[in-house]
C-alpha cells in the first residue's frame, strides 16, 4: 500500500500457488492471462481516494470450453468500484440527491446514479406475491410525466408495483405475473370509486370483494359542501356572501381543529345558510357507517344516512347519496375486510418526497426501485 495522506493505492498480485476453478464444473482451469485492473473502494482514515489495483486472471475449462475471469472479492465486473463502496454510495443516495454525493465522496453523479440502482436490482429482494390476502391500487400524479398506477399489500404497506397511467391495462402487467393460486388468495381489493381499476379488478379477480376507500368517500363529500357553497355564493346577495367568504376550509375541517375565531364564523355561517348546515351536520353522521364492525350494523346506518340525504332539498346532495346506494355492497365491505388507503395515501407523501429529492423523474424503473426500498423500510 502507498499512499500520500489525501489518496491510497493498494496493490493485490495472484497468489500462483491456487488454480481457477470453473464455476459450472469445479474443475482447475488453465490461465489463459492476467490483466492490471483498479477499482475504487472506501475511503481510509485522511484518504479521501482508496485505489485497488489487481490482478484479473482469466482461465479456460477445456471440459466446458468456456472462459472464467476470477478477481478479488467485493469486486464485480463491470464496475469501478468495490461492493462495500457502491453499498455506501447507495446508502447515501436514500439520503441525498444522486447530484450530492460528490460532495462526500469522490464519484460524479452518473456513476452515483449508477451505483444505486445496481445495488437496488441485485440486493432488494423480489415482491412478495404469496400469501397475499388484500391490497391497495392509486394513482399518483407526477406533474409533465403524467400519472402512475401504485399496488401495496394493505397489510404491511410493501410497494409491489408501479406502472405509467392509471386506466386499467396499468395493472395488466401486475396480474398477468400472479399465478391461479396468487389470484384466488386475493379477497380484498381497496380503490377509490373514481378511475378504470374497477373493471380491471372485476376482470382478473372476479372473486375479490372490491372496499371502496373510506378517505375517498369523505373527499368526495367534501367536493359536494364545496359545490353547495359556491352555488351559495352565486346566489346570495352582498351581506349574505360576507358569510360564505373565506369559509371553505372551516367547512372541510374537523370540529376539533377549529379556532375559536373559525368556529365562531362557522356557526354564524350554518345559521344564516340552511343547506350549508344540511350537508356539514351530515358529514359527521356519514362517518359513523365506518365505525361498525358489524355489516347489519353499518348496513342500517348508511341506509339511514341516504334515506335522510334523499329527503333533503339539497340537489348535490341527492346524487351523491344516490351514488352511495349504487355503491353500498363495496362501501360495507370494509366491514369484512377492515382495509383503508391509509398506507397508500400515505406512501403518496413518500413518493412525492423521493421525487423531490431527485429532482425530478427520468426513469420509472429506478423510481420503482427506489419506492420499493422506502416500502421495506418502512
Amino acid at each position: 500500500m502507498t499512499t500520500d495522506g489525501e489518496r491510497a493505492q493498494v496493490e493485490l498480485l495472484w497468489d500462483d500457488r491456487f488454480a481457477v476453478k470453473c464455476p459450472c464444473c469445479g474443475e482447475s482451469m488453465g490461465i489463459n492471462r492476467k490483466t492490471r485492473q483498479s477499482a475504487m473502494d472506501m475511503p481510509l482514515a485522511s484518504a479521501g481516494y482508496v485505489g485497488i489495483l489487481y490482478e484479473a486472471v482469466q482461465g479456460y475449462c477445456r471440459p466446458c470450453g468456456r472462459y472464467h475471469t476470477e478477481r478479488p472479492l467485493e469486486i464485480v465486473e463491470g464496475h469501478k468500484a468495490t461492493l462495500r463502496m457502491m453499498r455506501h454510495v447507495s446508502l447515501l443516495c436514500r439520503w441525498m440527491p444522486a447530484s450530492r454525493v460528490c460532495e462526500v465522496l469522490p464519484v460524479i453523479p452518473s456513476t452515483a446514479w449508477r451505483y444505486d440502482r445496481y445495488i437496488l436490482q441485485t440486493e432488494l429482494p423480489e415482491p412478495k406475491l404469496d400469501g397475499l390476502e388484500a391490497i391497495l391500487i392509486d394513482e399518483k400524479h407526477l406533474g409533465k410525466k403524467g400519472f402512475i398506477t401504485t399496488v401495496l399489500n394493505a397489510r404491511n404497506g410493501e410497494l409491489l408495483y408501479l406502472a405509467a397511467g392509471k386506466d386499467k391495462q396499468s395493472l395488466d402487467g401486475f396480474f398477468s405475473k400472479l399465478s391461479a393460486g396468487q389470484k384466488e388468495g386475493i379477497l380484498a381489493v381497496g380503490i377509490d370509486r373514481a378511475g378504470a381499476y374497477k373493471a380491471a379488478v372485476e376482470k382478473w379477480l372476479p372473486h375479490a370483494e372490491i372496499v371502496f376507500d373510506k378517505f375517498h368517500i369523505v373527499a368526495n363529500y367534501n367536493d359536494v359542501i364545496d359545490k353547495v357553497r359556491r352555488r351559495s355564493w352565486r346566489d346570495a346577495n352582498l351581506t349574505e356572501r360576507n358569510f360564505i367568504k373565506g369559509q371553505r376550509y372551516n367547512l372541510f375541517r374537523n370540529p376539533e381543529n377549529l379556532t375559536e375565531n373559525g368556529k365562531q364564523q362557522l356557526d354564524a355561517l350554518l345559521e344564516a345558510n340552511a343547506e350549508l348546515n344540511t350537508v356539514y351536520t351530515l358529514k359527521d353522521s356519514l362517518k359513523q357507517v365506518w365505525c361498525y364492525s358489524y355489516r347489519k350494523c353499518a348496513e342500517k346506518c348508511l341506509l339511514g344516512w341516504i334515506e335522510t340525504a334523499v329527503a333533503s332539498s339539497v340537489t348535490e346532495l341527492k346524487r351523491f347519496a344516490n351514488g352511495l346506494m349504487e355503491a353500498k355492497e363495496q362501501i360495507l365491505a370494509y366491514c369484512t375486510h377492515g382495509i383503508t388507503s391509509a398506507k397508500i395515501e400515505a406512501f403518496n407523501a413518500v413518493i412525492a418526497r423521493v421525487i423531490t429529492k431527485a429532482c425530478g423523474v427520468s426513469n420509472l424503473d429506478y423510481l420503482f426501485l427506489k419506492l420499493r426500498q422506502e416500502s421495506l423500510q418502512r
